[in-house]
């Protein structure tokens, strides 16, 4: 393993700080904005090797070094306060993984450390998930949505499992390089952490090359450019200018073939005395094209909702969809639904609803593959620099809920995936260039995976194994 030795050769110059620094480094670069997903696997192997040989209040600083530094990437993009807290929480957490790792080594349970390792960063991310206000968002997993073969295993384990694999393949690295000479301990973890591996791909490979059995259907996304200030505006003739600009699109994409029609997250703000000629627009529009037609709207009635809308092929309004998981601070203002809204697509097929954030949270996106959901329109609204780390979730979605899905960011990117993850259309917003559209066919999936059946079951069991390792 030539790698590895170069690896030993620069931790014996400054072991902490090269640990903290290879690792920080890794990690800086595979997750956030850059996204390079192969060094994700090698991101925790520094300062695993280097747990195994230093002293214990050592290996635990280089641990909170690397993540800390590591996490940088998201400074511009959070609040202080708020970065300052999640990072400090989150690499207080993977020190204790760390230092749970070596003590499991130290005394004697070298093959079965690393699962220990493994699942502790995965309770940590997953008890995280029922806390948080941001859900899943920072979970290690989505790092993975361009490796096909392994985010497959989404649809059995949630993103569960692909974080108990990114942790799992470098702390083995660690034992098998740190044991090397005791064949008993290097043979059993091979053998071990070899096989997952080789089932999770098989299984991957198997599960990419079967078709889906849904029917392909052809969708349109449209977007165009604006400001906060027109977004928010109450203005009549405002809101009457941006929805007939809307179906001036849903008439170019109907032209084109487009059968469904997605547009974005509060693309206006309409109240009880806007509602009526507002709605009428936009029916208007499904009608004269025959298509089905998602528009978010910021919807004042009884109270303020973020919903979205939907029209059928003859121009009928179906009940509509609240958005469940509102943004902390820039929407308290906003009431959040609680209700899912299925639609048939086919005889045979229905598709669903959710709004942007709803996306970042396991519900209510399990909730419509257990009904059977083979494809969910997901109106968006995003902040530029964030377009691909809130896209690529909602691909991560429909891999674990085994359904396509449709999104549209007023600030983001144009994205169609299949139940796959493969991704089939993408195209960005960008207000240099005028209006984004996209027109793909994509064949829905089924719905009802294993892991939308059985929940979080690895999840759980990634903390009865922290737990015991603890005890």
């Amino acid at each position: 393993m030539p790698v590895l030795k170069h690896v030993k050769r620069l931790l014996s110059a400054h072991p902490l700080l090269t640990a903290a620094g290879i690792s920080s480094t890794l990690f800086f670069y595979s997750t956030g904005f850059y996204d390079y997903w192969l060094l994700t696997w090698l991101a925790p192997l520094p300062v695993c090797l280097y747990a195994l040989q230093a002293p214990a209040k050592n290996a635990a600083l280089a641990a909170f070094i690397a993540h800390c530094i590591g996490a940088l990437n998201q400074i511009g993009y959070l609040p202080i306060p708020v970065f300052a807290g999640t990072t400090g929480m989150s690499a207080a957490a993977f020190a204790t993984g760390v230092m749970l790792f070596r003590c499991m080594a130290q005394s004697g349970r070298q093959t079965v450390a690393p699962f220990v390792f493994a699942g502790s960063w995965t309770t940590y991310e997953f008890i995280r998930s029922l806390l948080s206000s941001f859900g899943t968002f920072d979970s290690l997993a989505y790092t993975q949505v361009l490796n096909l073969p392994i985010i497959q295993m989404a649809s059995v384990t949630g993103i569960w499992g692909i974080t108990f694999l990114l942790m799992l393949l470098p702390s083995s690295l660690a034992i098998l390089w740190c044991y090397r000479r005791n064949w008993s301990v290097c043979r059993l973890t091979a053998l071990l952490s070899g096989s997952l591996f080789a089932l999770v791909l098989l299984f991957g490979v198997i599960r990419l090359y079967t078709p889906a059995d849904g029917p392909g259907i052809k969708i349109g996304l449209a977007t165009i450019p604006t400001t906060r200030e027109l977004l928010r505006s109450q203005d009549a003739q405002t809101i009457t200018d941006t929805l007939r600009h809307y179906s001036d699109s849903v008439n170019v994409l109907a032209d084109s073939g487009a059968r469904f029609i997605l547009l974005p997250e509060k693309l206006a703000a309409i109240t009880p005395a806007t509602r009526p000629p507002s709605l009428d627009i936009l029916s208007a529009a499904a009608r004269k094209n025959n298509v089905t037609l998602i528009a978010g709207l910021s919807n004042q009635e009884d109270n303020l909702y973020n919903s979205a809308f939907l029209f059928s092929p003859d121009g009928a309004l179906l009940p509509a969809y609240h958005k469940q998981h509102l943004l902390p601070a820039y929407e308290s203002r906003y009431t959040p639904g609680t209700s899912l809204v299925l639609f048939n697509i086919t005889d045979a097929s229905s598709g669903g609803l959710a709004i942007c954030k709803d996306m970042d949270f396991g519900q209510p996106a399990r909730e419509y593959s257990r009904q059977g959901a083979g494809i969910l329109f997901v109106p968006a609204l995003d902040f530029h620099e964030d377009g691909w780390l809130h896209a690529r979730i909602a691909v991560m979605r429909g891999v674990e809920g085994d359904y396509a899905v449709a999104r549209t960011a007023q600030w983001g990117l144009l994205t169609i995936s299949d139940s796959r993850g493969r991704i089939i259309g993408l195209t960005a917003a960008d207000t240099t260039t005028g209006e984004a559209s996209l027109l793909k066919e994509v064949t829905m999936g089924e719905g009802r995976s294993f892991y939308s059946r059985t929940g979080d079951w690895l999840a759980w069991l990634c903390l009865l194994i922290t737990i015991t390792a603890v005890i």
